[in-house]
């Protein structure tokens, strides 16, 4: 029987538009044995929380020069823990034909379409798994339940919503995202490049063995990592 795998996601970003924000992302940290990743992350968090602050959480948007040493020790522990993979799904919001909200019925739902596409690409190897996702707000005029409509995935077997600082491994996935999308943004101009996070980038691309992270890329080897952009009307991805 195929062990049971979890799927931690994240997103980046918002689906309205906002020049100040061109790219929607969703990331997604897959894993079937969480006791050795565990045992790492927190060991890398007491240090950081000993030498930074002791409140400290890995966050993309909290990276500095202090916390270079921390972001890049925990790039190279997704690649020393086995059983892991990413994916990575990025929204190009310039692109022409852009309006996820009359495409799928509203900004909620299209969100969860987009999180549904994303977990049906993980599973598509046949195996179960059970979604654990940054909390997002669900509009009051919606009558879709985020977790209900994942769940509806027949490999799906349950889906919860946490905060965030309640689970590292949402954290991971949140530096992971974040890097894939800040080099979508330097590229594309919409943001300046960032020394630190410019330099974590470079070094999670050396290892993942590609020239750049925001373009169409599979790593199939141990750790898996894909990113994929995807059409903005919901179509084929690149």
């Amino acid at each position: 029987m195929e062990p049971l795998h979890f799927l931690f996601i994240d997103e980046t970003g918002v689906l309205s538009r906002d020049k100040r924000q061109p790219f929607f992302g969703l990331g997604l940290l897959r894993t079937a044995d969480t006791a050795a990743l565990s045992a790492e992350l927190h060991g890398l968090l007491q240090r950081a929380r000993g030498r930074l602050h002791p409140r400290f959480e890995f966050k993309f948007a909290r990276i500095g020069r202090k916390s270079d040493w921390v972001y890049r020790e925990l790039l190279d522990l997704f690649f020393a823990v086995p059983g892991l993979g990413f994916k990575a799904q990025v929204l190009d919001k310039r692109q022409p034909g852009f309006d996820p909200g009359r495409n799928y019925g509203g900004l909620w739902e299209a969100q969860i379409a987009y999180t549904r596409r994303l977990v049906d690409s993980a599973l598509a190897d046949g195996v179960y798994g059970v979604v654990i996702a940054d909390h997002v707000t669900k509009p009051r005029e919606s009558q879709r339940y985020f977790e209900r409509e994942v769940r509806r995935h027949p490999r799906v077997l349950n889906a919860l919503m946490l905060d965030s600082n309640a689970t590292l491994y949402v954290q991971l996935a949140d530096v992971l995202l974040g890097l894939v999308v800040h080099d979508c943004k330097v590229r594309a101009g919409a943001a300046e490049p960032h020394p630190v996070k410019q330099e974590l980038v470079r070094h999670l691309a050396r290892r993942v063995g590609v020239s750049e992270l925001c373009r169409p890329h599979t790593r199939r080897g141990a750790p898996y990592f894909g990113v994929r952009l995807v059409a903005p009307s919901g179509g084929d991805e690149e």
